[in-house]
């Protein structure tokens, strides 16, 4: 029923991505698709990019929330198109390039349904898990989309990619220690000789986050801090290298 699976993965953790939804993904006709870059290191958003390319799928990093990135996918798509046009009897009748929509959640699936197609059909929000159903979403254009649901068990990960998880908001609030992903990101963004606690506490003091008694507020600030990662605010991280890559 599918013609092109687009692989979503946040460009801050490719690699933990892929691991958790290798599994479930077809390898037949794959393009990744490297969503939030602007959270991303852009050389490192470049090196995934050219590392996928090179082992024989096509790469892009598209902005899903302001369509940077989008020109070269569709682009690609439309050669996806003219090859399978070019495949099919003269008697058929014309159908759209029909694509399914796949990764971890809280990637940007929807959004960038809603993207290629021209609508705002897809359901999508700031939380996990808001996609509750598959369902073929049509628009304007060549396209059909099979939109899906963050099916990616994320349950039972442990370690530090549960904490990458958390950082990118992949998973729910409930499911992480917050000063726990939050000492994990200091020790990625803070500059070097500094102690992931010390880059915390001074976060916090930055912040105002101060008790009674002159203590830093450390459940406030850990939360904060994540928050800013998320957003971006603390810079541009990626979390892996593709020279991680072991499969």
């Amino acid at each position: 029923m599918v013609d092109v699976f687009l692989f979503l993965l946040d460009a801050r953790i490719p690699l933990t991505s892929v691991r958790l939804a290798e599994p479930y993904l077809s390898k037949r006709r794959r393009v990744y698709v490297l969503t939030k870059p602007d959270l991303a290191d852009p050389e490192m958003t470049r090196a995934w990019a050219e590392f996928f390319t090179s082992r024989g799928s096509p790469a892009f990093a598209v902005n899903c929330r302001t369509g940077d990135g989008m020109t070269a996918l569709l682009g690609h798509l439309r050669a996806v198109k003219a090859e399978l046009d070019a495949k099919k009897p003269a008697a058929l009748l014309y159908r759209p390039v029909r694509i399914m929509l796949f990764g971890p959640p809280n990637v940007g699936k929807s959004s960038l349904a809603n993207r290629l197609l021209g609508t705002t059909k897809a359901p999508f929000g700031a939380k996990p898990g808001l996609t509750r159903s598959s369902n073929w979403l049509r628009g304007r254009g060549f396209l059909e989309i099979l939109d899906t649901p963050g099916v990616v068990d994320t349950s039972l990960v442990k370690g530090e990619a549960r904490l990458k998880l958390a950082a990118a908001w992949a998973i729910p609030d409930n499911m992480y220690d917050p000063e726990e992903v939050a000492r994990y990101l200091a020790g990625k963004v803070s500059p070097a000789g500094v102690q992931p606690e010390s880059f915390v506490e001074e976060f916090g003091r930055a912040r105002g986050f101060i008790r009674e008694g002159g203590t830093v507020d450390w459940e406030r600030t850990c939360q904060t801090l994540i928050l800013e990662f998320r957003e971006g605010r603390l810079g541009r991280f990626t979390l892996e290298a593709p020279e991680e890559w072991d499969g």
